[in-house]
């Protein structure tokens, strides 16, 4: 367990505390959920990544997980709710099919925190709060999605690189915040307010606070609409991590190229020009540095078409489309982030009502026109605000991904704590090797790579 979720579960166990006994507060514990669910599935066609190194295409591969979970709850006055989820997760390391090494082919095992919240409810009526306060470690979701989207949290600014998936093949599309969000409804419920801290735990460079904003609006039952803002690192308290004044993040102001690789890159005038900035930056002051600081906006709405059209027949939810756009990075900057419709992700998402057969089918797809390649590498490895660690390696021409991604998910609970999920999807998920680092790129680079992964689902 890491540090900062020990420091957070310790907070929200201290409040608890110091509520339950400076105000003789009665604490109403709920019944101990315990669960566990098993993945199957196949890459049936993709390629490999083991960290930074690829491995080549890949056929038929067989994925599997299990996990397990507990969860403990109760609430304090009717107004502080206290929960608390432990688990761990068995897994299997990417590697490639002639590695041999034992290391590769041994089930893995790793425990986790899956939440440490608390939720103070304010207001004369803790039913009915007129805002709420939530703090701790847990799972913050706005959208309607199952696997795509959720761009105002889980995505980066520069690079705006996408992510699905992490650990879970699958419902995992809501981000695991570390923090403090408020939400406060306005308006009886036309208008609701959400203000955000988190602290940057999945995103490079790690522990800065990035505020955010969203406001939604719900005027009719069937539609709702939001909109917000993300200042990423806003607060640093090292915040020479955001922009290092380095050879591998500089750039000519008067070129406007990245200083990295310009000689090597053919000798032009451009490559002469930036490199001589470089050489001489002390004295001429032409040379500027990117940065991970900068601003997301987001926008999403859904309308369900079934209550819509009256349809008794289909259940709130079932027959229901839904969108959401986002710009990742307002502030242009030199080479990397010139276009803005390049870092604009759209996603689409369906809800097709079966009328029984099944709880939910849904189909999603998501578009990006970007001329660099979905990776992690040069931020995780290198620590560099930029998409690539070769800036002129890339021929947009000749690009080796697709810029579209899509999903088809569906559920059906079987009995009460039984509940089977299928999905298929060419999206940006990465698998880990055995140390747990993750992939630099999505298993799937093109649409016509997929995967599909069958679960069982069961708890009490």
């Amino acid at each position: 367990m890491k540090k900062n979720a020990h420091a957070m579960l310790g907070i929200c166990a201290g409040l608890a505390l110091t509520a339950a006994v400076s105000a003789d507060a009665e604490l109403v514990r709920n019944p101990t959920q315990v669960g566990a669910n098993v993945d199957v599935g196949q890459i049936v066609k993709g390629d490999l990544y083991v960290g930074t190194s690829p491995q080549g295409e890949i056929e038929n591969e067989i994925i599997t997980r299990t996990g397990v979970y507990l969860t403990e709850s109760g609430v304090y006055d009717d107004r502080l709710t206290i929960k608390l989820t432990i688990g761990g997760l068995f897994w299997f390391a990417s590697a490639a099919p002639s590695n041999t090494d034992f290391q590769n082919r041994r089930v893995q095992f790793g425990p986790g925190v899956g939440q440490a919240q608390a939720v103070y409810a304010f207001g004369e009526d803790p039913k009915k709060p007129t805002s709420t306060l939530q703090f701790g470690l847990f799972s913050h979701k706005y959208s309607d999605a199952v696997n795509l989207g959720e761009y105002m949290y889980r995505t980066g600014t520069y690079p705006g690189l996408l992510y699905s998936g992490g650990w879970s093949y699958m419902n995992a599309s809501g981000y695991l915040a570390q923090g403090v969000r408020w939400t406060m409804p306005t308006m009886g419920g036309l208008l609701t307010h959400d203000v955000t801290a988190y602290m940057e735990r999945g995103l490079q460079p790690l522990h800065d606070i990035t505020p955010g904003y969203m406001i939604t609006v719900k005027p009719t039952p069937f539609f709702n609409a939001s909109a917000g803002v993300v200042w990423s690192h806003a607060i640093s308290l090292n915040s020479k991590r955001l922009s290092p004044k380095a050879e591998a993040n500089a750039y000519s102001k008067r070129t406007n190229r990245p200083v990295k690789d310009a000689v090597a890159s053919g000798g032009s005038v451009e490559d002469s020009i930036t490199a001589y900035d470089w050489a001489n930056k002390d004295s001429l002051g032409n040379i500027g540095y990117y940065t991970f600081k900068g601003f997301k906006v987001m926008g999403r709405a859904a309308l369900d078409i079934g209550q819509l059209a009256g349809m008794e027949s289909v259940k709130p939810g079932q027959f229901k489309v839904y969108t959401e756009v986002a710009l990742l990075g307002v502030e242009d900057q030199p080479y990397y982030y010139e276009d803005k419709t390049a870092r604009m992700p759209v996603m689409f998402g369906l809800n097709v009502p079966t009328f029984g057969l099944f709880d939910r089918l849904t189909f999603e797809g998501e578009y990006l026109a970007s001329a660099f390649p979905n990776d992690n590498a040069n931020v995780l490895q290198n620590q560099y605000p930029t998409p690539v660690s070769t800036p002129y390696a890339f021929d947009p021409d000749d690009k080796q991904f697709d810029d579209w991604k899509w999903t088809v998910y569906l559920s059906r609970k079987i009995v009460n704590g039984v509940t089977v999920y299928a999905q298929a999807a060419s999206d940006h998920l990465r698998h880990f090797d055995n140390a747990a680092v993750p992939a630099a790129r999505s298993a799937t680079p093109t649409s016509k790579d997929w995967y599909y992964v069958l679960r069982l689902d069961f708890g009490i």
